[in-house]
């Protein structure tokens, strides 16, 4: 047993440097940007409505994007897990890998070149012909907009939130699969209950994956249009906090403005962090949960 925990502890201290040199990088990073942003907090007054297109645009692209990934992501988790066949699951699983490794500027082409003008003349213009009283559908569909913008995106997160609702739910124990059916239940209805029991992780799965896609930039900056406004209407075009950075970060001449952009970036750097934390909170607790199910 002695032998076993020396062994443990010089594994231990083999790993800390990594551990600690990795948090001081992030503390860094907070540090860093705080301070390059600072000249700028003295001019809030200037900036902050100069950035609310890209906050909105932000909100509203991420948002819709997470709601559209919603179905796509528990309809492939549930698939993979519970009704493929094996050989289909394995390349289900392949593909939806593949998907989470492609590079953003491949989707940011494919959204700008082929959906983009398919969806404007097709489902865009049927959105905007029968709902264009409402005022998020209203306006002439131009292709590139929040919308377009948040269809990318889903198809971007959707394999990545797939893949942690898949690993939740097939850490559901067993034995309540089989107390479902000794009750003269079906496939669906242990479906449904085994949701109903990882509803926190579907939660903390999703938030993870607004985290992540709170940041993307290249396929967004590509999609959203690259308008410096405040529109109401999901089919015209906007921009967002790390558009706005990559496309206007050269036109920053003076410190201040500078300034502005890293301030910025430290809005952009704490939302995803409170996303990713809380995340993190909601995967925890239902860890916790099914393992105490399962001891039970």
């Amino acid at each position: 047993m002695n032998a076993k925990r020396a062994k443990l502890e010089k594994s231990y201290l083999f790993f800390l440097p990594g551990a600690l040199a990795l948090t001081i990088i992030v503390i860094s990073l907070f540090v860093f940007l705080f301070v390059n942003a600072l000249p700028a907090f003295y001019h809030a007054g200037k900036y902050v409505p100069e950035f609310l297109p890209a906050i909105y645009g932000t909100a509203i692209v991420t948002t819709v994007a997470v709601l559209l990934a919603i179905p796509l992501s528990i309809g492939l988790a549930i698939f993979i897990a519970e009704l493929s066949p094996k050989a289909v699951r394995d390349v289900l699983i392949n593909i939806s890998d593949l998907m989470a490794a492609f590079p953003t500027v491949v989707y940011g082409l494919w959204g700008l070149t082929e959906l983009g003008p398919f969806l404007k003349s097709t489902l865009f213009a049927f959105i905007n012909r029968y709902l264009g009283f409402l005022p998020v559908f209203s306006g002439t569909p131009t292709g590139v907009s929040y919308l377009l913008a948040s269809m990318v995106l889903a198809v971007m997160i959707s394999p990545f939130a797939s893949s942690l609702i898949r690993e939740i739910y097939l850490q559901v124990p067993r034995s309540l699969d089989e107390g479902i059916y000794a009750l003269g239940l079906g496939r669906w209805e242990v479906v449904r209950i085994k949701l109903g029991f990882i509803k926190r992780g579907i939660v903390g799965a999703l938030t993870l994956a607004f985290g992540r896609a709170v940041g993307e930039t290249v396929a967004v900056a590509m999609t959203v249009g690259g308008v410096v406004a405040i529109n109401k209407s999901l089919l015209s075009p906007g921009i967002t906090i790390p558009a706005y950075i990559a496309n206007l970060f050269g036109e920053a001449f003076s410190t201040v403005d500078v300034a502005s952009f890293f301030m910025l970036s430290l809005i952009l750097l704490g939302i995803g962090t409170a996303f990713l934390a809380a995340a993190r909170l909601f995967i925890v607790s239902e860890q916790r949960e099914v393992r105490t199910y399962g001891k039970a």
